[in-house]
């Protein structure tokens, strides 16, 4: 502002004063001095603050005096919000004066976190905190920032400012938030000097500043120090981390290497466990570093030297040599382990091999050396009582191979049988139980000779040779079981005294070998039965063939008589043909089967359907489920069913059957007939003579036969009854009313006399009259 506009507001001044002091007439009102002091204030021509009141007038220069003698007034510090009260102006304007205020390079006033604080303030604060270190030896500025509440670098700015002046002190060169004075760190130095010279074994570095309340960066300092001057003899690990660094004095390393130079050479071996108990952190590089010149095995926990792999080498070589076997673990001291010791054996064997040893031996138990002698001895003596074994297994069944005629399990074996199937079902006649008699001639191999010429395709004696080998068709057989061994071991003369785990070892260890052999005796034995019985295995075939092929023949004729009933009873006597004849071919296949697949079936005792269908369940996967399926058609009563599952079932057992000859079944009518007649001539018993006369008068009146039960007399003699004369018949069915008499009056014995007197004498002439009947004898020829 102008000099001549600041004596015009003087003068304005003036006359504002003279008009007040005037007569009311002359003076300007309130409104009137507010609305001028406005309007210089929007021509730029004043500059003044209003008070919170609205009442007052302040200029800048005016309010800044005011501050600085608050500040005076509040000991060098003040803050601006207690300005506001005290002052009655606004905040913001306060704000801005105390800027300009901070900002003057004459002023020695700082503006921190809304306060005014003076030079003045911070010389009592320096002189404060000289007090306190003076009394303390050691002070941190973050303590000092939270007591006077200001920025750590300002009050670090100030401190340092004042060092050497004010406060009598140093900062730590590392640490700038760390102040101290000189007695401190003579006395630091000296309790850490003490400390460290007291010490004698290796000490955490943390439990020294906790149990002494040193300072860790003041301490490491001055350890590290004293360590390089010589002043205290150890030494410092770590790299200054409190939680890993350890004070290791010179006098307990020097213990540690006594102590180990003393046990190695007493013992020649080091446990690093024992090292760890004794202070040494990582044993094995101090053992490398220590006992470098000297030669050394580390093993699992051990460094073990040459004298003690010594010893072990001479024990396995005595052993060795005199064909015996030796325990190394008791040589070695009891802290050793069974891994540690089987690791010493291995590295002593090594060395003997090294040395050329032509003896050999093997580890059992991880620490038990055998000669190998000794095992060839004891394998030799065991095989001695394979024979004997292998007799024995073969007497009980217990070895038992798959070899038999035209089935075996190799892949030609399988082609054969798909082609004797084949032929069975097939032939010239077309297959089934009327096509079985055709049997194909084979037609020369110009390239095989006249040894391929000379044979059937389907001969039955191309039964090929016994496999002598093992490769699947012989099934595996023990030898001895492991306790029957260990058992056999034990009593070995060099074997008596040994412990217990060895005889098992042993066992283990010559089982496979031992049984891979008895394979080979007993195989070998049982292949010389096998020719023997290869015969007998043949006239069993041909027998089974001959039985089926005239059962078959059987059940055609004597589904044939089935025609002249009526439907119920033809269905009664197919499930009855079902029951007996037909369920006898399925049992005569299931029993040469089950001898193939080597399956336990007893043939003495009736085959119920029960141990029927258990035994199909356990045949080859190839003729299981043909079996199955003729199996069931046994409990239905369909016999057309029956046949062409039956083909099937034949052919699955790889049997040929001859075709149809109506000689030969004429043959079997004939021998049907005599068979009858035979057991009719010897029966004693009323109802089964009934039952076999009407058989017989049943086949001479058709020309077939019959296979009726008991039930089915009265239905026979139904329809014989119009081809025999009219007294044969009466006497027939006198005979059958007798029978059903005793049968029902059996527990009275006076009527069941008189009804056995009468059967007596009319068992002649029954007989008679189913003997002596011929059809020519009918009175209505069919």
């Amino acid at each position: 502002m102008s000099s001549t506009a600041w004596d015009e507001i003087k003068r304005l001044a003036a006359d504002f004063q003279r008009v007040q002091l005037t007569s009311s007439h002359q003076k300007l009102s309130e409104r009137n001095c507010i609305e001028i002091i406005s309007k210089l204030e929007k021509l730029g021509l004043l500059k003044v603050y209003h008070t919170n009141d609205g009442k007052e007038y302040i200029t800048p220069e005016h309010l800044t005096k005011e501050i600085e003698d608050e500040l005076f007034v509040c000991g060098g510090r003040v803050n601006l919000t207690d300005l506001v009260n005290s002052l009655g102006v606004d905040l913001s304007i306060i704000e801005k004066r105390a800027a300009v205020l901070a900002n003057r390079q004459s002023s020695k006033t700082y503006l921190v976190l809304g306060n005014l604080v003076s030079k003045q303030y911070l010389d009592t604060i320096a002189e404060e905190i000289n007090e306190r270190l003076m009394q303390a030896g050691c002070l941190n500025l973050v303590n000092l920032v939270k007591k006077y509440d200001l920025p750590e670098n300002f009050l670090l700015e100030a401190i340092v400012e004042r060092l050497g002046s004010i406060i009598q002190g140093q900062q730590d060169t590392e640490d700038h938030n760390l102040f101290f004075n000189d007695a401190f760190m003579v006395r630091h130095q000296a309790h850490v000097r003490g400390v460290l010279s007291a010490i004698t074994r290796p000490t955490k570095v943390s439990n020294i500043i906790n149990q002494h309340g040193l300072q860790e960066r003041l301490f490491f300092n001055v350890a590290e120090k004293l360590i390089a001057t010589g002043r205290v003899l150890g030494i410092l690990t770590g790299n200054r981390q409190l939680h890993m660094s350890m004070y290791i004095p010179h006098i307990y390393s020097r213990t540690q290497k006594e102590w180990v130079d003393n046990f190695w050479k007493q013992n020649g071996y080091l446990e690093l466990d024992g090292l760890r108990r004794i202070g040494i952190e990582n044993p094995e590089a101090f053992v490398r570093r220590h006992l470098k010149d000297v030669e050394m095995t580390f093993v699992g926990n051990v460094c073990v030297g040459p004298v003690l792999i010594d010893q072990i080498e001479g024990a396995i070589s005595d052993a060795v040599i005199s064909g015996k076997w030796v325990d190394v673990y008791p040589i070695l001291p009891s802290m050793f382990s069974p891994e540690e010791g089987n690791q010493l054996v291995e590295i002593a064997l090594k060395k003997r091999q090294d040395t050329k040893s032509k003896t050999s031996s093997r580890v059992l138990c991880d620490t038990i050396v055998v000669s190998e002698q000794m095992v060839t001895k004891l394998a030799n003596e065991l095989q001695q009582l394979m024979p004997a074994r292998a007799k024995e297994a073969i007497e009980q069944g217990v070895f038992k191979v798959q070899i038999n005629t035209g089935k075996t399990k190799d892949e030609s074996g399988k082609n054969k049988k798909d082609e004797r199937r084949k032929k069975a079902t097939g032939g010239k006649s077309g297959g089934g139980t009327q096509g079985r008699e055709t049997k194909t001639k084979a037609v020369k191999n110009k390239h095989k000779g006249r040894k391929g010429a000379s044979r059937d395709s389907d001969s039955e004696d191309d039964t090929p040779p016994p496999q002598s080998s093992g490769s699947g068709k012989f099934p595996h057989v023990e030898f001895l079981s492991l306790e029957d061994l260990q058992t056999e071991i034990s009593n070995f003369p060099e074997l008596v005294d040994c412990p217990e785990e060895l005889v098992e070892a042993l066992a283990s260890e010559l089982n496979p070998g031992l049984t891979r052999q008895f394979q080979d005796v007993a195989q070998t034995a049982f292949l010389a039965t096998v020719s023997a019985g290869s015969d007998a295995r043949k006239k069993t075939h041909q027998q089974l063939v001959e039985k089926v092929s005239a059962l078959l023949t059987t059940i055609r004729l004597a589904e044939k008589s089935l025609k002249v009933f009526d439907e119920d009873k033809q269905i009664q006597l197919k499930k009855h043909l079902l029951k007996t004849q037909c369920s006898e071919i399925i049992n005569e296949l299931l029993i040469y089967l089950a001898d193939e697949s080597h399956l336990d079936i007893s043939k003495d005792k009736d085959i119920t359907p029960e141990i029927r269908q258990s035994v199909i369940k356990n045949l080859p996967d190839d003729t299981k489920e043909v079996m199955m399926t003729a199996h069931k058609t046994l409990a239905a009563s369909d016999i057309d069913e029956f046949m062409d599952a039956a083909d099937e079932a034949i052919a699955s057992a790889g049997l040929m059957l001859k075709k149809k000859d109506n000689k030969k079944d004429r043959q079997v009518l004939q021998n049907h007939r005599c068979a009858l007649l035979d057991q009719l001539d010897g029966s004693l018993d009323a109802p089964l003579t009934l039952h076999l006369a009407c058989l017989l008068l049943f086949q001479s009146v058709t020309g077939n036969m019959l296979h009726a039960s008991g039930k089915f007399v009265p239905h026979i003699l139904s329809y014989v009854k119009s081809s025999l004369p009219a007294d044969q018949y009466a006497i027939l069915q006198d005979y059958q009313d007798l029978v059903i008499k005793s049968l029902v009056a059996k527990d009275d014995e006076n009527t069941l006399g008189d009804i056995k007197l009468q059967l007596e004498s009319l068992t002649p002439k029954v007989k008679e009259i189913a003997v002596t009947f011929k059809k020519s004898n009918t009175h209505n020829d069919e």
